[in-house]
């Protein structure tokens, strides 16, 4: 899972993308932290695509995600900006000595007394959120302000660093895990243009409106146009992969890796769209067409 944000006056859109898929969208004030809507964006999908592993960049981090996602079967893992300033979020559950022969030593110990004392809490707390008897944003919310932090709290807190670090060494250790995490990010960037590029063909750049529903409309607009964009290059370029396969043309495959689903220069933003049209495309005709043209230039 990714997200993306794009901003309105006092408003931000955070998408919850999923192989270049968006999946939900979630409004919030523009003041507000993205870390706060992390589980509820995923927590909240309706689609049929589940994705277990959600990543971000350094702004999905606070004090209690790493748990949270956890809680439910979901791994959080970011894409950090610099890998030697985690060092110091890495915690062990035995005396630190322990650790001095390590090449990455912990921080500091945890104090797994506390979350052992608290596990009867922190159980209400898995199952308030999971019955959404409270949204995460609203809980990390009143917990993060707290000037005084209550037992619970710290121990919830104490939890998130076990599972910080141990995403966090996985992170460290797994140069594939890395890569992922990394494109991940590139395709939510890709979306973002996308989705610039649909609102600035009509004049402008951010979300629309007036009103809560007129923005949530114009949200879902964007995200309608973009999902359509993208299924339309998605169903082209499956055609023409199995096409290059039943030939066995391996410069054809290997140019398709060149090829996103994301791509709309070959798109036309301006006019009115008809969803109602008779005439449908005929996908296929234009993959024969396709093929025809590619073995031409192959011969030229």
């Amino acid at each position: 899972m990714r997200y993306v944000i794009t901003q309105v006056a006092g408003v931000i859109s955070c998408t919850f993308l999923s192989c270049h898929i968006p999946l939900q969208l979630e409004l919030i004030g523009a003041h507000e932290h993205e870390s706060y809507y992390v589980f509820d964006i995923w927590y909240n999908n309706t689609s049929n695509i589940i994705p277990d592993i959600i990543t971000g960049d350094m702004h999905c981090i606070n004090k209690s995600n790493f748990v949270i996602t956890h809680w439910f079967g979901a791994k959080l893992f970011s894409r950090f900006t610099d890998i030697e300033a985690q060092r110091a979020h890495l915690f062990c559950g035995n005396d630190p000595g322990e650790y001095a022969h390590c090449l990455i030593k912990p921080a500091g110990q945890l104090d797994r007394q506390l979350i052992e004392d608290e596990e009867q809490n922190l159980l209400r707390i898995i199952a308030t959120l999971g019955l959404k008897e409270m949204t995460q944003s609203v809980l990390v919310k009143k917990l993060c302000n707290y000037t005084n932090l209550n037992r619970t709290q710290k121990a919830l807190f104490e939890y998130d660093k076990l599972i910080r670090s141990i995403n966090t060494l996985k992170y460290f250790y797994d140069p594939k895990l890395q890569k992922n995490v990394h494109r991940s990010q590139n395709q939510l960037e890709s979306y973002h243009q996308l989705r610039a590029e649909i609102s600035s063909a009509h004049g402008r750049k951010q979300l629309g409106g007036r009103t809560d529903i007129e923005i949530e409309i114009s949200n879902e607009c964007g995200r309608l146009v973009a999902n359509a964009i993208i299924y339309y290059n998605s169903v082209i370029l499956s055609k023409l992969k199995k096409a290059y396969e039943a030939a066995g043309d391996l410069d054809g495959l290997a140019m398709l890796k060149k090829f996103s689903p994301v791509a709309w220069r070959h798109i036309n933003f301006l006019g009115h769209f008809l969803f109602t049209a008779e005439n449908k495309i005929n996908i296929d005709q234009m993959i024969a067409d396709l093929m025809r043209r590619s073995k031409k230039k192959t011969k030229a």
